[in-house]
Parts: structure tokens; C-alpha cells; sequence
């Protein structure tokens, strides 16, 4: 048996043994409940897996997902790809009966113009670099997602600045160009919460989506990203946003000292998010939209592959106790 061969054949053990840890049959239905991933369109970004792009598909498999969202494969973001890269992508997916939910992008992940970011790193991308390059970025974007067949796009809201608000209204002129432009093209627009950029909690992302009205123009919302920045995510940050703007999720945990102070990543279920309660806020609220493993966790005791396995199996737990007895 070859390395690889063996490397598979024990992520399908693993997986197995997942999988029957929290219930599931051979077959990948839930035992005695209702199978979560009929209920929760779940994917996860494929390089929280592996870079691999095949392998990450494979990965995911083991685990039942049919949905990925494609941020960097092979060590180049998705927007940078080569033609053949990008026909390697459509036959991969092909391959492994995978839907992609979202392209991401780093569309305004970037200094905006006349500000100082607070992280000083940030400031290696200065404004004639990066800025000027925004619009070439979602063109490629827009490329992608009819290439990849999603009609969702994710971008940000600059680096983070000491006061964020300060700033909405120029920001939210970029977001509703950027929307325009998509729009022409038949996408939609998702704008992550990002603590690291200015738009960072539910509360600053419900800000922005009321003075960015456009239709096409909805959220990213990501459970963990404010704890960043002081917001418990669930309820605060999500009762705070409109639920029919909402069209992507990205799970993930994380846990703080008290005060928010020392925030880390934590494996799913491990950390301090109301992960159930969020999901059960989202059946109440009949969410329809894609969503996607994001654990982002590192540890100097084990691998990134590790804990994303290890939060991909809490994960399915965790949906399955959130589904009512009656769905």
C-alpha cells in the first residue's frame, strides 16, 4: 500500500469512526434524528483542509458534504488561478459531485485610501498598491464564479481603523460600486464581518447593510469573527443584522479571557460560541443560504488538519442537536 493509499484509507477509518460517534449509519444517515446535512446546506473552505484541492474535496467527502467555498487552492487565490487551473477546479468538481457556495475574494481587504489601519503590518499595503487593484480583482471574481457556477462573491471593508464609523459612508459608496458591477453580471455581493477590517460585528454589519441598500448586496456572517472585537456573536451580533440579508454563514468557535481580552481560536465545541443556539435561530428564521465550516485553529499540540477533522465531527453533533424533534 502506497503512502497516499494508506493516508485515504485512514481518513475513511477516521471518518467512520466519526461518524458513528455521533450517530450516523454506515449509509450517512442519522440514527433515531434527522440526517443534519438534509437540513443544513454545510460545506466547508477547502483549504482550511488541505491546499490540495483534490484532497480537500476527498476530505470533505469522508464527512458527507456536497458544498465548498473556494478561497486559495495550490497556494494561489482563486482570483490569481490559471486557465488550467481553473479547469482543473470545474473537472475536480465534477469528480467529486461538489457545489461551490461561494468564491471568496479579497476585494477591499486593503488599505482604504488617507488611513492609518491600527494592526501596523497592515500598512505594508499601501494605498497606489493595493487600492488601484480592487476593481481588476473582482472582475477576475466575477469570472470565477460563473466559471465555478456560484452566483455569491464574498468581500471586506478595509483594514480596520480606530474608529470605523468614521468612514461608513466612504466605504459604503465602494460597497455600492462594487454591488452595481455584480449586479450587471446576474451575482450578489457578500460582505463578511472581519474583525481584522472595519465592518467586524453583526451590529457594524447591520450598519453597513442599511446604507448599502442594494438588493444585491447581502452578509457573510461569521459567528466567531466579532469576539475579536467585543461582540458575542450569538445573540448580540445576529439579532442585530436583518435575516433576509443573510446568505452565507461561516462556523467556527473561539474563546476569550474575561473582558474579551486573549481571544483564540478553539475547536468546535470546545470554545465559548452558542453554536446550537445559533443554528436553532437560524431554522426559526427559515434560512435557506449555504454555510461553511471555518475553524481556523491552531495549536503547537496538534495539526490545522487535525482540529478541522476533529471540529468537522463536533460540528455534525452539534446540527444534529440543534434540529427540533419535529423537523
Amino acid at each position: 500500500m502506497s503512502d497516499l493509499q494508506r493516508r485515504d484509507f485512514l481518513k475513511v477509518l477516521g471518518a467512520f469512526s466519526a461518524a458513528r460517534a455521533f450517530g450516523m449509519g454506515p449509509s450517512g444517515g442519522v440514527k433515531d434524528g434527522e440526517d443534519p446535512l438534509k437540513v443544513f446546506k454545510l460545506g466547508s473552505i477547502s483549504d482550511e483542509w488541505t491546499q490540495n484541492f483534490e484532497q480537500a474535496l476527498r476530505d470533505m467527502k469522508h464527512y458527507g458534504l456536497s458544498w465548498v467555498e473556494i478561497r486559495t487552492l495550490w497556494g494561489v487565490y482563486n482570483t490569481e488561478a490559471t486557465p488550467q487551473q481553473v479547469r482543473e477546479i470545474k473537472s475536480l468538481l465534477a469528480r467529486y459531485r461538489s457545489r461551490v457556495s461561494v468564491v471568496d475574494t479579497g476585494v477591499f481587504k486593503c488599505v482604504l485610501p488617507g488611513t492609518k489601519p491600527i494592526a501596523s503590518e497592515k500598512q505594508d499595503y499601501t494605498d497606489a498598491d493595493q487600492y488601484s487593484k480592487q476593481f481588476d480583482i473582482l472582475k477576475r471574481a466575477i469570472e470565477r464564479a460563473h466559471q465555478l457556477g456560484t452566483d455569491k462573491i464574498r468581500v471586506f471593508s478595509f483594514w480596520r481603523v480606530a474608529d470605523p464609523e468614521a468612514y461608513y459612508s466612504r466605504i459604503a459608496d465602494d460597497l455600492s460600486k462594487v454591488s452595481e458591477i455584480a449586479r450587471q453580471s446576474g451575482l450578489r455581493v457578500l460582505l463578511e464581518n472581519e474583525n481584522a477590517c472595519n465592518v467586524g460585528t453583526g451590529h457594524e454589519l447591520a450598519n453597513m447593510l442599511a446604507r448599502v441598500p442594494a438588493p444585491n448586496l447581502g452578509a457573510n456572517w461569521d459567528i466567531g469573527n466579532g469576539y475579536w472585537v467585543g461582540e458575542v456573536s450569538y445573540p448580540d451580533g445576529y439579532n442585530a443584522l436583518p435575516k433576509d440579508r443573510i446568505w452565507h454563514v461561516h462556523l467556527k468557535d473561539a474563546r476569550c479571557d474575561s473582558g474579551f481580552k486573549s481571544c483564540h481560536s478553539a475547536i468546535v465545541g470546545q470554545g465559548q460560541i452558542n453554536i446550537v443556539g445559533q443554528l436553532r435561530a437560524l431554522l426559526r428564521n427559515n434560512y435557506q443560504g449555504t454555510m461553511s465550516l471555518e475553524p481556523e485553529f491552531e495549536s503547537r499540540t496538534i495539526s490545522h488538519l487535525d482540529g478541522t477533522e476533529k471540529s468537522m465531527a463536533a460540528l455534525l453533533k452539534i446540527m444534529r442537536d440543534a434540529i427540533p424533534s419535529s423537523t
